[in-house]
């Protein structure tokens, strides 16, 4: 049991193991005629972001990305579910409500991963605060305020 926990406390194995589970569950759940295009859509978005994540192993942005179209997904599957369900074939049912019960647990890896990559989701990583330094407005530059001091060299101080 130890090797699973530090198998799973590894970095990059999370990603990748998110990544293989809701592959091989979202497949098996577009074998299904789904009447709408919709599911197909973030749950392409979702493992775009997961490979995203898998290359750029230093990014937070891509493991947040994935973290937010992961916890989007769970109201998503819910909708897409209840509307489809009567026009879907009982295996692609039963792969999308698996999907949908692994998906809680994915967010919960993703948030670990998104923690050992250094990020936070405090408000301000997502909308910006004022406490931010802003752009320099280079329409009006600042003109340097004049002093009393001669410029040049201060001969008087070397003597």
């Amino acid at each position: 049991m130890t090797d699973l926990n530090e198998l799973m406390g590894s970095p990059f194995v999370r990603v990748k193991v998110v990544a293989f589970v809701h592959f091989i569950f979202i497949s098996n759940a577009m074998l299904g005629s789904w009447g709408h295009g919709a599911y197909e859509f973030y749950n392409f978005l979702f493992i775009i972001s997961l490979f995203w994540t898998i290359h750029s192993k230093d990014s937070i942005e891509a493991v947040q990305t994935a973290l937010v179209i992961n916890a989007s997904s769970i109201f998503f599957d819910l909708v897409s579910i209840i509307v489809s369900f009567n026009y879907m074939n009982g295996w692609a049912v039963a792969f999308s409500i698996i999907n949908l019960i692994l998906r809680p647990v994915s967010v919960a890896l993703l948030y670990r991963e998104f923690n050992t990559r250094g990020g936070s989701l405090q408000g301000g990583s997502v909308f910006p605060t004022t406490q931010q330094r802003s752009y320099q407005d280079i329409d009006r530059p600042t003109q340097p305020t004049p002093t009393n001091t001669q410029p040049g060299p201060n001969v008087a101080s070397i003597f």
